[in-house]
């Protein structure tokens, strides 16, 4: 016997968004530095392993000076664009309960990451949030870091 079930007794109205605080803001960068940091550490701590069980060693010599840097800015990149495309938020956005979402409310656009993630390597971005204003990777990308209604 199949029954349909109608959910709409249960459904509330729309949330309005609320956006993440100042400490938010900054426990998400805080956070989110540590783990990829952490993650550099381990991503580096496996290739060291595995070149030298290969005999490769040689090859960290070509991993230096500005090419190190070209390396992380794209590490970094990655982890941002792949977690906010995935899922919206990271790790420190999940820890603090917070999400992106589009200025207008709506869900992300991959183009608005891939721009969001790019304008992230501006130097000096994160002080960008010392004026009160939004961030120059939010305003760019016209998003917005909104909280998690519990």
């Amino acid at each position: 016997m199949q029954q349909d079930y109608s959910f709409s007794e249960f459904t509330a109205e729309p949330v309005a968004l609320v956006e993440a605080s100042t400490g938010q803001r900054f426990g998400n960068y805080l956070i989110d530095v540590a783990t990829f940091y952490f993650g550099c550490l381990l991503l580096g701590v496996a290739l060291g392993v595995v070149l030298g069980l290969t005999g490769h060693v040689e090859w960290l010599d070509n991993i230096k000076g500005p090419v190190s840097s070209f390396v992380g800015i794209g590490l970094m990149f990655v982890y941002y664009f792949v977690l906010e495309v995935s899922t919206g938020r990271t790790i420190g956005k999940l820890l603090t309960r917070t999400r992106v979402v589009m200025e207008d409310g709506s869900e992300l656009t991959t183009k608005a990451i891939f721009l969001r993630s790019l304008c992230r390597m501006i130097p000096f971005d994160a002080f960008s949030f010392l004026s009160g204003n939004a961030g120059w990777h939010d305003t760019f990308s016209k998003t917005r870091v909104v909280q998690i209604p519990r």
